[in-house]
């Protein structure tokens, strides 16, 4: 089966060893010393509704022009990856950093965006610097799920039939459809778990894509949409 056959059928792929020692050592070191600046200002998870459970602190290192981070966005291996999923021609937006804070929730189950506009989705290009495990924070996904419409209604961080967990090991690459049902398993340890994620989208789907998280429970905007956005956008409060 090909990456791009596995994709259509699976809603991601898992692609071991795709860093560097070096990448991932790079990127490790970068990730401490930005969690450690936090904590020297005292940085705070900002509060959220009971729907999206999710005790993340979040960072943008490609739109602050970081070398490395920069360089493996732009990298042609990720160019490469990237098109056996979605083809040649692409659109990138920046990248999204999550610090699964010690002790915290993960994050809740949810789709990143609205799956009842099936051709509008982002693709996740996940990033593990560092070896993930149950106990930091395993991501469970539902294998198929891009395909199944609304995530159904339940606890955020409540089993659902037929999910997968997923632990990956430092220097992997995930690929994961927006519309996916996924979560993140809470962190029982007392360092930051991270991903790094490079999110991309087919050609001609708008970076507003991502303005509308659907969660178990409810639905959360994270930025404004224009007028002439489909209505499930429009109607979100």
């Amino acid at each position: 089966m090909t990456l791009s056959q596995e994709f259509e059928e699976r809603g991601f792929v898992v692609i071991e060893s795709f860093l560097t020692q070096e990448e991932s050592h790079g990127l490790n070191q970068s990730l401490e010393a930005k969690y450690e600046q936090w904590q020297a200002e005292a940085r705070q998870v900002a509060e959220k509704s009971d729907h999206d459970e999710c005790d993340v602190l979040a960072w943008d290192p490609v739109l602050e022009g970081h070398p490395l981070f920069c360089s493996i966005a732009a990298s042609e291996k990720l160019r490469a990856a990237t098109a056996e999923v979605l083809g040649d021609d692409f659109d990138t937006q920046t990248s999204l950093i999550m610090f699964s804070i010690p002790h915290g929730r993960g994050q809740a189950w949810h789709q990143d965006c609205p799956p009842e506009e099936v051709g509008l989705f982002n693709l996740n290009r996940l990033l593990y610097p560092a070896d993930t495990n149950l106990e930091n924070g395993a991501i469970v996904v539902v294998p198929g799920s891009h395909k199944m419409g609304v995530i159904p209604p339940g606890g955020t961080q409540d089993p659902i039939p037929g999910e997968v967990i997923l632990t990956p090991r430092a220097g992997t690459l995930v690929l994961l459809h927006g519309h996916v049902y996924h979560r993140v398993t809470p962190n029982l340890t007392d360092r930051p778990r991270n991903s790094v994620n490079f999110r991309a989208m087919p050609a001609g789907v708008p970076n507003w894509v991502t303005c509308v998280a659907v969660y178990r429970n409810g639905r959360t905007r994270f930025c404004d949409t224009p007028s002439f956005a489909p209505a499930i956008y429009a109607e979100t409060p």
